[in-house]
């Protein structure tokens, strides 16, 4: 029998509201910690900055609605997550966290291969659990996670927004001072790591295998 899962509609809301508070925190933390810190920001820069974060709720957008559209499928013997196929009797290792609120944040599977699958978002995510451990091996590992902090309060990505603002303001005024070829070194380190980084996105595809 092979069971389908959809995407919870209600957890799909939840972080295109929490992008756009962590945004507009950004944008307005930017903003104060500069006149907190008395460093003076360019109208140009919060016209551009202020671009990027509707550019990317926007992206965020057209994602979150192809999202909504990823078919899960479970049955004894394998797992469709989109266009991906998978065994059952591939599966070594599973990793079920759960928020602060004791709710299913995200199922991990890990196969023989040494392939991994991350699936979140489900609308009925306890029964998909409990279908999972139905079908899989005893000696399947399975490590069960607990978030640390409630990731889902509507006061988390306010204060994070305003937290990272404060900090990044400090640095740039701590940077007005340095001298020509520390700038240069910090830059050359700074492009180093966004190539790194862009490096592991390629290789890696994070996105697609918790997507």
């Amino acid at each position: 029998m092979l069971t389908k899962y959809k995407v919870s509609e209600k957890e799909v809301t939840r972080r295109e509201k929490a992008f756009l508070a962590l945004s507009i925190s950004l944008f307005l933390g930017t903003i104060i910690s500069s006149l907190l810190l008395n460093f003076s920001i360019s109208c140009l820069f919060l016209d551009l900055f202020a671009l990027i974060l509707f550019l990317l709720n926007l992206w965020l957008k057209v994602f979150f609605n192809k999202f909504l559209k990823m078919k899960t499928c479970l049955s004894k013997s394998f797992l469709i997550r989109g266009n991906r196929k998978f065994l059952i009797k591939n599966i070594n290792k599973l990793t079920i966290k759960r928020t602060t609120n004791n709710t299913i944040r995200e199922v991990g599977i890990f196969f023989d291969n040494k392939k991994s699958l991350f699936i979140n978002g489900l609308n009925n995510f306890e029964k998909f659990r409990t279908n999972l451990l139905k079908n899989i091996d005893k000696d399947v590992m399975i490590k069960n996670i607990r978030e640390p902090i409630d990731f889902d309060s509507v006061f988390f990505y306010p204060i994070l927004g305003l937290t990272i603002s404060l900090i990044t303001v400090y640095l740039f005024k701590m940077m007005v001072n340095f001298s020509y070829q520390t700038l240069q070194i910090i830059l050359y380190l700074s492009i180093i790591y966004v190539f790194l980084i862009g490096i592991y996105f390629v290789i890696s595809k994070p996105i697609s295998k918790r997507y």
